[in-house]
């Protein structure tokens, strides 16, 4: 089996073709990416893996011939300043190209968002919006993997709580508010601002899971390729075993590090200044309305806590944080 991992960089890609490799079917993978000076050491040296170079900017660079399934990605837009259009524009880049490959390509997997469903109300998860509009018929099968917030998304928590007295930020209110999590591939986002570093872990859509098991899953929906939908396209969301909230991952953080840990708690009333520090327009305040959509009353509440078709994944957040820190 052939299968084709666009884009290969972002950690949930990384934590996808692990997956692969690691399969007793032995299926061939090939990672697509822009820059191939970013192919981790043991892809190149794995017999089973082959390094595409291609951009999901660039339709042309696109070649899928052969591939048997698909898992796409929409990479972070926070520098861009129609974010919305281009995850769009790269969905349809990657639809393109699947229909370009003939009738080899049979599934296609798209690493989506909570709440992508929903057309309005939730900031920047409307690229993901998008990009499932863009992704429909793409295939012949087509899973739509709609993801929790990341568990690794606290890793930055991890470095603040090395400051006296420890601490970490959290935009999750009030602070016994549970929600969905589930370990994640850490979208990376590489922030140079001090005040971005202090963000970075409060960025992603509010449920948590992790990237080993967003990987795992969709190694697994990929692998499937073939097999009949009972839906076509077929949709889940994928939380972690347990839902958390900013005093589950304060427990946790005190647990894992054996200190006492402050909870800064971001309210919805300071949301606005406190992305503000991270982002320029229109991102800052795509984050603020998305942060607001999965808080108490917010559009995308319901639809977090009480998805109509969920997967639980393995890994807790005691674990992903105690993997983070051997690290």
């Amino acid at each position: 089996m052939q299968i084709v991992v666009v884009p290969a960089s972002p950690k949930t890609g990384q934590a996808t073709i692990r997956a692969l490799l690691d399969d007793p079917s032995e299926p061939a993978v090939t990672g697509v990416y822009r820059d191939p000076g970013k192919v981790p050491t043991d892809f190149k040296e794995h017999p089973r893996f082959r390094i595409g170079k291609g951009d999901v900017a660039d339709v042309g660079s696109l070649d899928f011939s052969g591939a048997d399934a698909v898992v796409t990605i929409t990479p972070p837009q926070y520098s861009q300043s129609k974010p919305i259009t281009r995850a769009r524009e790269m969905a349809a880049n990657v639809k393109y190209a699947i229909g370009r490959a003939g009738d080899s390509v049979k599934r296609v997997v798209y690493v989506s968002s909570v709440g992508a469903q929903l057309e309005h109300g939730t900031g920047e998860i409307k690229t993901n919006y998008e990009a499932e509009q863009a992704l429909v018929g793409a295939a012949p099968e087509v899973v739509f993997v709609r993801c929790a917030y990341f568990m690794e998304n606290w890793a930055t928590a991890l470095e603040t709580v090395k400051a006296k007295p420890p601490f970490f930020y959290s935009v999750i209110s009030p602070s016994d508010y549970k929600i969905p999590m589930v370990s994640k591939k850490f979208l990376s986002v590489v922030m140079q601002a001090e005040g971005e570093r202090r963000l970075a872990g409060t960025l992603m859509p509010l449920v948590k899971v992790s990237v080993r098991d967003i990987g795992r899953t969709c190694a697994a929906q990929v692998l499937a390729a073939g097999s009949p939908l009972s839906e076509n396209p077929y949709i889940f969301d994928l939380h972690g075993p347990e839902t958390y909230s900013t005093q589950d991952v304060q427990k946790a953080l005190e647990e894992v590090t054996g200190k006492d840990v402050e909870a800064r708690v971001v309210e919805n009333d300071q949301l606005e200044g406190f992305f503000a520090e991270a982002f320029k327009p229109p991102m800052a305040g795509m984050f603020v309305e998305m942060t607001r959509s999965f808080l108490p009353g917010g559009v995308g509440e319901k639809d977090m806590n009480e998805g109509a078709r969920v997967q639980r994944g393995r890994d807790t957040l005691g674990e992903v944080l105690r993997r983070m820190m051997e690290q």
